[in-house]
């Protein structure tokens, strides 16, 4: 029988994001989080090293999606394509989190240490996406290159989504500023 009960993660989580919204992240503290989660500091620290990475916990999930989308042998082999495919795939998932993506987005622009972490974690993605590149048979300045567009492509579309307040998909937000990087994608393809 397990030490904690499933779901704790995902308790603790809620619990964060309802007292960041309450009292604000930095007047929260971890014991506050994991009695309000119905667990222990000591339980806390076993799925989480900081309070931050409450706020990051869903990336360590989101990321092997993309690596999967772009390792895809069926996958598209155009550049374009393939940034699509895979970039809509994450966008697809990440849509029903949306309420909670802006609540996270406006703590992280909240606090100058949560903007250098979420910068971080975004050059580690990008490293790791050029690497998926390279493994689908992308040149190394080309794969970077790439997963740097990528990169500023879905940051673009990920803030209109969460700025606006409109019904309108992330993948569509995407699928409408892909044409503006099209002409640049189309020139590099794998070898």
């Amino acid at each position: 029988m397990p030490r904690w009960s499933d779901g704790t993660r995902e308790r603790l989580v809620e619990a964060a994001f309802a007292l960041f919204g309450e009292q604000g992240f930095a007047a929260t503290t971890i014991d506050q989080i994991a009695a309000h989660a119905g667990v222990t500091g000591r339980t806390f620290f076993r799925h989480f090293r900081d309070k931050e990475e409450v706020l990051f916990a869903e990336d360590d999930a989101l990321l092997p999606q993309l690596l999967t989308a772009i390792a895809e042998p069926e996958g598209p082999q155009q550049a374009d394509r393939l940034m699509e495919h895979a970039l809509t795939r994450l966008a697809e998932v990440m849509e029903p989190t949306r309420p909670m993506m802006r609540q996270r987005q406006a703590l992280i622009e909240a606090e100058v240490p949560l903007l250098g972490r979420e910068l971080a974690k975004q050059a580690r993605w990008q490293q790791e996406v050029a690497g998926a590149l390279r493994q689908r048979g992308f040149e190394r300045g080309d794969a970077e290159l790439l997963a740097a567009i990528g990169f500023a492509l879905f940051r673009s579309s990920l803030r209109t989504w969460l700025d606006e307040s409109d019904s309108v998909p992330l993948a569509d937000h995407l699928r409408q500023a892909l044409p503006r990087a099209r002409t640049a994608l189309q020139q590099v393809s794998a070898h």
